[in-house]
């Protein structure tokens, strides 16, 4: 009969989200081949709840999975098919962990990108092609994973789609080895000791910039997490609580906390979140550093971002008005950053990425590729970093002599205000199947297509924004002059 309670009291810990306290009680002597009166072990219950270090505890201590997977799959397979974007990040990135190759087929000959194309998660897709999973590999169906994603009728299938024809490992820094250690004492040795010695600098730099930004601290006791909001290649966004007040609680891969590429990365976004004020730019709360997902705390918006407004929301269309509002709001938020000393490019600005209230206010969000101007002359980018539809040639060309300025924002607004006021993707006349063949319309210096529905006025404002040459594009303050202009000509007020 104890032993049963003492079953219950572990699984019911396990169903609570108490990871710690698990393997805390494993660690005191309890079974760890215990099984739930439903006859599920630790070790599946694990899985089936996204517990990776509970997971990992019982896979190296060679626990029973029951009931065992079924298809042949593996704990990668049900990971990616469970929408468990951490855990299988943890999966692949962890060589104790991850013994077998990323293209590994189940019964039916699906590898993991299969199976993230299947259930629609362009983030798994994201993830699993930035470590190279293979995807012109077919199952036994003959189906590629583009072959599934073209068939397939989820919302992201089109993002998806263009995932797996971009040639997009430009986009990405050189993945790290995610090869199983060579088993060299030695050298295990060595790779520690400068884990260790990142985790530290990494720690004293972020420590650094909160103390010179004078960015708030918010101690992980006065949060509350609630319903995941939105999920991204390296955090998940939470509807949260703090003192009383609704938050979004931006929550990162606990990569961030040891790396000192991916700290490097969070701190230039805090620096960045710390030092813009408007209303129309998202607004930073503060941040949470004692535990290890670093999170970043920023004010709350509806879940409901301007590419839903445009494309999704049957209820309520955007009249002539609601669509001028929206651009010129935008365009104020901009205003703002290139206004900064020195000037924030935003670098991926699209509807995805800009956030509406119910009464349709505008908060330009999603600031990890957002750096002031001064970095480009210390570093060089020669990077191609954005969504293809919406970026300037000049990102695309690896060979230019001069760093990039305020002027791919304008190029990337152009494109955008063509989508607010025709409902069509910028290049909408490509399919996602196809989207590379934008490079081709870019080195071939074609004008980008302003659909017929467009008011002349708009479009001779989007004309200016898509120059190809850079110095020839308006700034920021004229195009708003000119969409006030617009405005005043087709709203009476």
């Amino acid at each position: 009969m104890g032993n049963q309670s003492s079953n219950e009291v572990l699984f019911k810990l396990i169903t609570n989200g108490n990871e710690d306290e698990v393997i805390a009680l494993l660690q005191s002597g309890h079974s760890i081949n215990s099984i739930s009166t439903s006859g599920i072990s630790i070790m599946r219950a694990a899985l089936e709840n996204g517990m990776g270090s509970l997971f990992k505890y019982c896979y190296i201590r060679q626990a029973i999975m029951l009931p065992c997977l079924e298809l042949e799959q593996t704990p990668l397979h049900r990971s990616v098919q469970l929408g468990f974007y951490k855990l299988t990040w943890k999966f692949i990135r962890d060589s104790k962990l991850f013994k077998n190759k990323i293209d590994v087929q189940d019964e039916l000959g699906r590898t993991a990108l299969h199976i993230a194309v299947e259930i629609g998660s362009s983030d798994l897709v994201a993830l699993l092609l930035k470590y190279n999973a293979n995807r012109i590999l077919r199952n036994f169906s003959l189906k590629t994973p583009y072959d599934l994603a073209i068939e397939s009728h989820t919302e992201m299938a089109d993002e998806i789609i263009e995932q797996l024809t971009i040639e997009d490992y430009l986009s990405k820094n050189n993945v790290e080895d995610i090869s199983p250690l060579r088993d060299q004492g030695s050298t295990q040795e060595s790779k520690s000791n400068k884990i260790s010695e990142d985790e530290k600098e990494s720690k004293a730099n972020l420590e650094k910039t909160l103390e010179e930004y004078k960015i708030p601290v918010i101690k992980s006791s006065e949060l509350k997490l609630m319903e995941m909001i939105n999920r991204g290649s390296s955090c998940l966004v939470f509807k949260g609580k703090w003192r009383g007040s609704e938050v979004a609680i931006k929550q990162f891969t606990s990569e961030y906390s040891t790396s000192e590429k991916e700290m490097s990365k969070f701190i230039k976004e805090l620096k960045v979140l710390s030092q813009i004020r408007h209303p129309n730019l998202l607004l930073l709360m503060g941040i949470c550093i004692d535990q290890p997902n670093l999170c970043i705390i920023t004010e709350l918006m509806p879940n409901f971002t301007l590419f839903y407004a445009i494309h999704k929301n049957k209820q309520k269309r955007l009249n002539l008005s609601d669509k001028f509002s929206i651009s010129i709001q935008m365009c104020r938020g901009l205003s703002y950053l290139h206004s900064c000393e020195p000037p924030i490019i935003h670098r991926d600005l699209k509807p995805e990425n800009c956030l509406l209230d119910n009464s349709l206010n505008v908060k330009i969000a999603d600031f990890g590729l957002a750096r002031p101007t001064s970095a480009f002359t210390e570093e060089a980018t020669t990077i191609c970093i954005g969504t293809t539809r919406f970026m300037a040639p000049e990102l695309f060309d690896k060979d230019r002599n001069e760093p990039i300025g305020v002027e791919v924002d304008i190029w990337a607004f152009g494109c955008m205000i063509i989508e607010i006021f025709s409902g069509k993707r910028p290049w909408h006349y490509i399919s996602s199947n196809k989207a590379n063949t934008i490079f081709y319309e870019l080195y071939h210096k074609k004008p980008v297509p302003i659909p017929d529905n467009i008011p002349p006025e708009i479009a001779d404002v989007i004309r200016e924004c898509c120059r190809y040459n850079p110095k020839r594009r308006p700034s920021i303050f004229q195009v708003l002059e000119k969409l006030e202009l617009a405005k005043s000509i087709y709203i009476v007020s």
